[in-house]
C-alpha cells in the first residue's frame, strides 16, 4: 500500500513534539515505515528517551526511559531487552553498553531510570516490596517498583505493535540486585532469559534467614525469611527461571566504596565474586534439598572487574564497542541471545 506523503509529515510533527532536542537533519530521527506512532515517543530510530507516567499506582513517581531502536528492520518483530542500571542511576550507561549490539543484531534496548529523588535504595534495589528494609511491613503489590517493568513492556508493545511474548533482562551491580529479586517477586512476569551481573548482595533462599556475624538471622532483602517468597511455590517458580549468575572473576575489591557492608551482606562473602558464587551454591543446595529443578547457570567472565560494558561483551578490555563480534564466551549478549 502506498503511503501518502502527508502521513510522513504528520509523523514528523509527532517526532518534534516527543523529541524536541532531535536534529531534524538526522536520518535516525525520521520515523521508519512499520512504526505507527500513537503517543509518538518511540517514533525516533536510534537513541531516544521520554518520561513514563503510564503506571497508575506509581504515577507520582515517573520513570525516565532511555531506549535504542535499530535503524533498520521491523520493530514489530524485534526482541526486547530491559537493561537495569546500577546505583549510579544512569540508564544511558546501560543503553550505550548495548546499542552497537542492538543495531548489529536487531533487538530493542529499553533502559528505565529510577531517579534517586523518587526511588530510594529500598524502592529500587529491593523493589519497594516492604515499606523499609527489615521493617516487616509489606507494601501493596501494586506499589512494588517491579510492576513498572511489566507496564513499560505493555506500553512499548501497544505503541509499536511489537509482537514479543517475552523480554530478556540484564542488570549490572545494583541492577543485578533488581533483576534477581524481580524474578523472585514476580513469578508471572514475562521474562525469558535474565542475567544478574555482579550484584553486591543477593537474596538467599533461606526460609529461616541468613546468619550474620552478630548471631542474628536476617530476612529481606538478604534472604526470603518472613517474606511471601519463602514458600515452595515461589521458590519453585524462581528456580525454574532461566537466570544466569554472571560474575567477573576480578570483581574482588573488598574496599569498593559501593560494596554493601551491612551485616547480612557481609555474611554472603568478602566481595562480589565470592557473594555470587555463594548465592549460586546456596540455590543449588536448596533446590536439591527440596527436590526442585534449578535452571540457574553460573557464568564467569575471566579477568573482568566491576564494569557493565565488559560484562556485556565478556572481555577484560573493550576498546571498540562497535566491533560487535569481539565478544567473550560468557558475554551477556551470548547468554541472552545465542
Amino acid at each position: 500500500m502506498k503511503i501518502h506523503p502527508s502521513i510522513y509529515a504528520l509523523w514528523g510533527l509527532l517526532l518534534l513534539a516527543a523529541c524536541s532536542a532531535a536534529d531534524a537533519d538526522d536520518p535516525a530521527a525520521v520515523p521508519q515505515p512499520g512504526i505507527a506512532p500513537k503517543d509518538g515517543v518511540f517514533a525516533r530510530r536510534g537513541e531516544g528517551s521520554f518520561v513514563f507516567t503510564g503506571y497508575a499506582p506509581l504515577k507520582e513517581k515517573p520513570v525516565s526511559l532511555f531506549y535504542y531502536i535499530p535503524t533498520r528492520g521491523e520493530v514489530e518483530r524485534m526482541p526486547v531487552l530491559f537493561s537495569m542500571h546500577g546505583a549510579e542511576r544512569d540508564a544511558t550507561i546501560q543503553r550505550d553498553a548495548w546499542k552497537y549490539l542492538a543495531e548489529a543484531y536487531g533487538f530493542v534496548v529499553l533502559a528505565p531510570q529510577y531517579d534517586k529523588a523518587l526511588y530510594s535504595e529500598n524502592d529500587y534495589q529491593f523493589g519497594g516490596v516492604f515499606s523499609a528494609a527489615g521493617s516487616g511491613e509489606l507494601n501493596d503489590p501494586s506499589r512494588w517498583t517491579y510492576r513498572t517493568v511489566e507496564a513499560l513492556f505493555d506500553y512499548f508493545k501497544n505503541e509499536t505493535g511489537n509482537t514479543s511474548a517475552t523480554y530478556s533482562m540484564f542488570g549490572h551491580s545494583a541492577g543485578g540486585q533488581f533483576v534477581h529479586r524481580f524474578l523472585l517477586a514476580m513469578p508471572g512476569a514475562r521474562v525469558g532469559r535474565a542475567v544478574a551481573a555482579n550484584p553486591g548482595a543477593w537474596t538467599f533462599p533461606y526460609a529461616d534467614g541468613i546468619a550474620g556475624a552478630d548471631g542474628k538471622r536476617y530476612g529481606w532483602p538478604c534472604s526470603v525469611a518472613a517474606t511471601p517468597f519463602a514458600d515452595a511455590e515461589h521458590l519453585s517458580a524462581f528456580f525454574t527461571r532461566e537466570l544466569y549468575v554472571q560474575l567477573g572473576t576480578a570483581d574482588t575489591d573488598e574496599n569498593d566504596a559501593s560494596l554493601p557492608r551491612d551485616i547480612p551482606s557481609q555474611a554472603q562473602g568478602p566481595h562480589r565474586y565470592a557473594r555470587g558464587r555463594n548465592f549460586f551454591a546456596a540455590c543449588r543446595s536448596a533446590a536439591k534439598e527440596a527436590g526442585l529443578p534449578l535452571h540457574f547457570r553460573l557464568a564467569e567472565v575471566e579477568g573482568v572487574g566491576h564494569s557493565t560494558l565488559r560484562m556485556v561483551y565478556g572481555k577484560p578490555v573493550v576498546s571498540n564497542p562497535s566491533d560487535t563480534e569481539n565478544r567473550g564466551a560468557n558475554s551477556a549478549y551470548h547468554l541472552l541471545f545465542e
